[in-house]
């Protein structure tokens, strides 16, 4: 084989090396959900910010399922093609199908309620998949709200006292086991948490992340100033 022709072998390799790549680095479609906004157990009041990414302008399809006790109180179907915030609540609707166990709203107050949110397209075909977990749908307090895992996919039977605020950590949070004992890799990102209440030294706060209780220094959190919250100051009592 001529140099030539092993030159040109050579570049057309690294151009269908480069055309196979470009897929596997792209950045996926995504929703996710950035806050909740209001409480309430009636249809339309229970709302949150939700973030729409890297969508291509085309059709996509969000399901929504809320789940209350084996319940489930919306099934829908919304089209979305927008990247960017907006707001999402929940409704008396069923437009992705009926289902063998709906519940009669209102919601029942003071009890964990699920909310798995899936992008399809086409409608069936899972893109990309979120869920929220709160304590309650008048409450409004995040138990969990992150990518659907197999801890996810259950309700969250977390015993969350009483009297527990949801706190900002603004820039993140490395996380601990208890006051002075890190957990290796484990970091919050920038968001909302629910705050129980602070240790004996009154250096740590004892949050709630992914249906688990952990630490984190009380200088990575400030109370919340987005609604319900309004910027509830955290409890100051002593937890263990």
């Amino acid at each position: 084989m001529s140099r030539k022709s092993h030159v040109l072998m050579l570049m057309l390799l690294f151009a269908l090396v480069l055309g196979l790549a470009i897929p596997v680095f792209a950045v996926g479609e995504t929703f996710q959900v950035i806050s909740v906004t209001t409480v309430g157990c009636n249809s339309g009041e229970f709302g949150m910010t939700v973030e729409r990414a890297n969508l291509d302008g085309g059709n996509y399809f969000v399901r929504t399922v809320v789940t209350v006790d084996s319940f489930i109180y919306m099934n829908e179907q919304a089209s979305i093609s927008v990247n960017g915030l907006s707001s999402w609540n929940i409704f008396d609707n069923f437009t992705y199908g009926a289902v063998p166990n709906p519940g009669t709203y209102p919601i029942p107050a003071g009890q964990t309620m699920q909310l798995d949110f899936t992008l399809e397209r086409p409608v069936g075909t899972v893109l990309y998949a979120w869920t929220l977990v709160v304590d309650g749908c008048d409450t409004g307090n995040i138990l969990y709200n992150g990518p659907t895992t197999t801890n996810s996919a259950g309700t969250c039977t977390l015993d969350v006292p009483s009297g527990s605020v949801v706190g900002e950590a603004p820039l993140g949070a490395p996380a601990y086991y208890a006051p002075d004992n890190v957990a290796p890799g484990v970091v919050l990102n920038p968001g909302t948490y629910v705050v129980v209440g602070q240790d004996a030294s009154e250096t740590y706060y004892k949050i709630v992340l992914a249906c688990q209780f952990l630490w984190v220094r009380k200088d990575t959190m400030q109370p919340s100033w987005q609604a319900p919250q309004n910027g509830t100051p955290l409890p100051t009592r002593v937890v263990s």
